[in-house]
């Protein structure tokens, strides 16, 4: 194949148009939507499939791309995939000879996608992602635990002496609070989740920071002069 001669390439995981790297096909014309029997599995924020004669319809789109693009390609997938040419059908009919990348490594069975279109479970992910909880969750906790911990630091422990193992408790449970709301929102991809985990982190801190003004004190009295 010359350097300007063109070839096509199946794609059907983050190359995807609408997907996160569905740039690095650059300008490549589009062919057609197209299918082919295996496995998709998640493999980490990206998927792998496995060819397989008795899997299921593996969704995924064909380009036609030049040979440096393909190299470029090749550099990408790494040595998680194995650059291999098979026959893909067309969504719409007949068949094409296509490159595709198939994954190498070992898979976790428990982590196939059904249906096998990666672009479908994306924005499954991002519908979920779009009521920010846990994140609304860290922004409140924050100040709320810096608030209660001044308090508690600062404030006669006369006027509080009645509820002071309940705000005790509370000063306490907030901070961790923070940092497992942060995690949460981390974990489920929500909007503004970098600043909650910034949050949970300040939060951490502001907790450390409360114990040390309120029993470095108190230790140093407990030893003898």
């Amino acid at each position: 194949m010359s350097e300007n001669e063109k070839t096509l390439v199946f794609v059907y995981g983050s190359l995807r148009k609408g997907s996160s790297n569905h740039f690095r096909l650059g300008k490549a014309p589009f062919v057609e939507e197209g299918w082919i029997l295996g496995r998709l599995y998640r493999i980490d924020w990206y998927p792998g499939m496995r060819l397989d004669e008795e899997g299921v319809p593996v969704r995924g789109e064909i380009y036609e791309i030049e040979r440096e693009a393909l190299r470029e390609l090749d550099a990408f997938e790494g040595n998680e995939f194995e650059r291999l040419k098979t026959k893909v059908h067309a969504k719409g009919d007949g068949d094409f000879h296509v490159w595709l990348y198939e994954y190498c490594k070992e898979v976790n069975s428990d982590a196939e996608l059904l249906p096998a279109d990666w672009v479908y479970h994306e924005r499954k992910i991002d519908r979920k992602a779009d009521a920010p909880f846990f994140s609304l969750a860290t922004f409140i906790l924050l100040p709320a635990t810096a608030a209660l911990g001044a308090f508690m630091t600062w404030a006669d422990p006369d006027s509080f002496s009645r509820f002071s193992w309940i705000l005790q408790g509370v000063s306490i449970a907030l901070p961790l609070l923070a940092f497992l709301a942060g995690r949460k929102a981390h974990a489920r991809r929500e909007r503004w989740a970098e600043g909650a985990e910034v949050c949970a982190a300040v939060a951490f801190v502001v907790f450390c920071l409360m114990l040390l003004i309120r029993f470095f004190p108190s230790a140093f009295e407990a030893f003898p002069n």
